[in-house]
């Protein structure tokens, strides 16, 4: 039964309620602008190499991504950077921008799932737009199933994980190599029934 009082200097809007209605109107507003648009996705090339990570080097998310990537001769370059609080944006943008420079087959970008909050680098107008106009295809593995950062449906492929990102650059690499095993199987059987006559 005790009192309670506060001497509160700046009041503003917080929580998942003014946050929402933010992510909305800009959804709705980059949705009519086009940016979201299935036409606007290119497609990662067969065999990529050259890719590029945005993410923080700090917790899972890295581990999870290098540990799951084949060994497919990639040539991965990592930028370290915050992908929460208010620095995320400036240092996504950045990162976005550095890599612009190094002709890369894909660009991917990852963390791990959080609260809107948390995700809110990924909802800045921004980073979205810097990922709709990437010069190279976009891969976003940002927060898990349920979450659904802007950036996904800017980006040229939306992965769930992380590890799912991994998992799509290995598949054209992978889908060769048993290409190869049928290829030589063809060619030894074809011998083999030419000796045999």
């Amino acid at each position: 039964s005790g009192r309670l009082s506060f001497i509160a200097d700046v009041i503003e809007l917080a929580g998942e309620g003014a946050l929402k209605k933010e992510y909305e109107r800009l959804k709705k507003q980059l949705t009519a602008e086009g940016l979201f648009a299935p036409e606007r996705k290119r497609q990662v090339k067969n065999y990529p190499q050259r890719i590029g990570v945005i993410t923080s080097k700090q917790g899972a998310v890295i581990a999870d991504f290098l540990s799951n990537i084949g060994s497919f001769g990639f040539k991965i370059k990592m930028i370290d950077s915050r992908v929460e609080g208010q620095e995320a944006v400036a240092d996504l943008l950045a990162s976005i921008k550095t890599f612009k420079k190094y002709g890369l087959d894909a660009l991917v970008i990852i963390r791990g799932g959080g609260s809107l909050e948390s995700m809110m680098a990924f909802n800045n107008e921004k980073v979205v737009r810097a990922v709709a106009d990437f010069p190279a295809p976009v891969i976003v593995g940002v927060g898990h199933q349920k979450d659904e950062p802007l950036v996904d449906f800017a980006a040229d492929v939306s992965v769930s994980t992380p590890t799912a990102a991994a998992h799509f650059l290995n598949e054209s690499w992978e889908e060769a190599l048993l290409l190869i095993e049928r290829y030589e199987r063809d060619i030894i059987g074809r011998y083999e029934e030419i000796l045999e006559n």
